[in-house]
This record gives C-alpha cells, sequence and structure tokens, in this order.
C-alpha cells in the first residue's frame, strides 16, 4: 500500500510537465530512455514539454511510478520504497551516480 504522502503525489500528476518543471533536467534523457525501456513509448519528448502515454486502462502502478521518477528523481528514494525490485534497483544506482 502507497504511504498517504506519496499517494496523493501521484493523485496530482499531470500527464504533460513544461521542460522547465523537471527536476534534473539535464539528465531528463537518461530517465527517458530508462522508462521507455521498462514500459515501450511510456514517455514522450515533445518541444518544450514531455508527456506521460501510459500503456495501460488503469494506468499501472510502474508506470505511475517511472512516470514520477521521470519528471521528480529528487523524490527517488520515497518512489523507490513503493516500487517493484526492477525499478527500486534502477532507482538506486541512479541515486548512487548523482
Amino acid at each position: 500500500m502507497l504511504t498517504l504522502d506519496l499517494q496523493a503525489i501521484i493523485n496530482s500528476i499531470s500527464r504533460e510537465v513544461s521542460w522547465q518543471n523537471i527536476v534534473q533536467f539535464e539528465k531528463l534523457d537518461e530517465r527517458v530512455a530508462i522508462a521507455n525501456e521498462l514500459c515501450a513509448n511510456l514517455i514522450g519528448v515533445n518541444e518544450g514539454y514531455v508527456e506521460w502515454c501510459p500503456n495501460d486502462e488503469p494506468t499501472s502502478l510502474l508506470e505511475t511510478l517511472l512516470w514520477w521518477w521521470v519528471i521528480r528523481p529528487n523524490f527517488g528514494a520515497a518512489i523507490a520504497n513503493e516500487s517493484p525490485q526492477e525499478l527500486k534497483e534502477i532507482i538506486s544506482q541512479y541515486i548512487l551516480r548523482n
């Protein structure tokens, strides 16, 4: 079960986020590539913004957590706590490198 704070954050996720609102924008390409490898075509990169294009309906927990991590990697530890093992390991490695 997701923690109340993380659940509130997830419920507030927009499907489009402008580049200036993305944390660690300089490493966005790396996170998008990881997300799209785990869930094909999950993140679309457009002129001035990124777009969340979930494959599942309802959206899977993995897709939701990946999207949030792509735009807010500073919440990586909290996201990893709620993540499937594969994403938990990816986020942990990302945190260690950065």
